[in-house]
């Protein structure tokens, strides 16, 4: 998984917005970027990772509106949670996930997923740990890499990062049957969650094929729960840069912005869905065939009334034999 992140120790390239504000906006401040997982860097396996992903997210910042009338204070919370209904999303090009992510106090970022690899139709829980967002190269320290028990398109599951004993877990189940996986990680990470804008939630893809995406459905996101806690108000999602928000960091990678036919929306049940808008598009997911196909309709239908206004001029001028 890849991520951008923000109120960093070095300044870097612009890159992650607010492609759909659910509420209002919070105050700016000029924003410190570190991409993250870009072509080059490596795991603890030595392996580079794949080349750039995009991700569309949901941003809960300090102060986001609770149930029960109260007001987000992350360096309080101890469990993160969301409830995901899986997309129909098989046989992609490249891995696509689901992604819950929360950074610590010192710096650090946890992250739990759902994936899909390439060419498969199961998905699988993955988990990371990013202990410096500062090192060069960036290092991802594996928790979890595509273990069992598989989940199927259109699953409903939990992703949770939580604290206990003084060390953080992650675990991930599938609420229809109850399998899942449960797993720590390392215990060095700081104890409290870091203050601030945090992206909890996105869809993050190393593909960029409208074919990938084309039959998803809808990724759906039912509720982010805080220590049990739904998040009611005060959130926004963030897919590229944006002068009216500065999160903690972003997922995906420095200056990947997301294809145009992947959208995010409220359905009429309060949940955020993010699905395959139908759009004209080529193979490889640009406009240009249908900019050229259009071009070439308009220059028929001009040919076309041309000879039809010459045909009836010529009728018009010919006498009665």
């Amino acid at each position: 998984m890849a991520l951008v992140v923000r109120n960093g120790e070095q300044p870097h390239l612009l890159a992650v917005v607010a492609a759909l504000a659910l509420i209002a906006p919070v105050g700016f401040e000029a924003p410190r970027l570190l991409g993250v997982n870009a072509p080059g860097q490596v795991g603890d396996s030595g392996q580079p990772f794949p080349t750039t992903s995009w991700a569309i997210g949901l941003v809960v910042p300090e102060g986001a509106s609770l149930q029960g009338g109260g007001e987000l204070r992350w360096e309080d919370v101890n469990n993160v949670t969301a409830r995901v209904t899986l997309p129909n999303i098989t046989l992609p090009d490249g891995i696509v996930y689901a992604v819950l992510s929360v950074m610590t106090s010192d710096g650090s970022v946890v992250q739990a997923a759902a994936g899909v690899r390439p060419n498969d139709s199961d998905w699988f829980a993955y988990a990371w740990l990013i202990p410096s967002t500062i090192s060069v190269p960036l290092v991802y320290r594996w928790v979890l890499n595509a273990s069992g028990p598989p989940m199927t398109p259109g699953a409903s599951i939990a992703i949770s990062i939580f604290a206990a004993s003084g060390a953080w877990s992650l675990r991930v189940t599938d609420e229809e049957t109850g399998a899942g996986v449960t797993r720590q990680f390392p215990s060095t990470i700081a104890p409290s969650v870091k203050r601030g804008d945090q992206e909890v939630f996105a869809l993050e893809s190393y593909s960029r094929s409208a074919a990938t995406f084309r039959s998803m459905g809808n990724l759906t996101l039912t509720g982010i729960y805080l220590d049990g806690s739904g998040v009611i108000g005060g959130a926004y999602s963030y897919s590229d840069w944006d002068p009216a928000h500065n999160p903690l960091f972003a997922v995906g990678s420095a200056g990947a912005s997301p294809p145009s036919f992947i959208s995010l929306g409220r359905a009429n049940d309060g949940s955020l869905v993010w699905g395959y808008e139908i759009a004209w598009e080529s193979t490889d997911s640009t406009p240009a065939t249908a900019a050229v196909v259009l071009l070439l309709v308009s220059a028929i239908l001009g040919v076309v009334g041309v000879v039809l206004w010459k045909t009836r001029k010529t009728t018009k001028s010919t006498p009665n034999r």
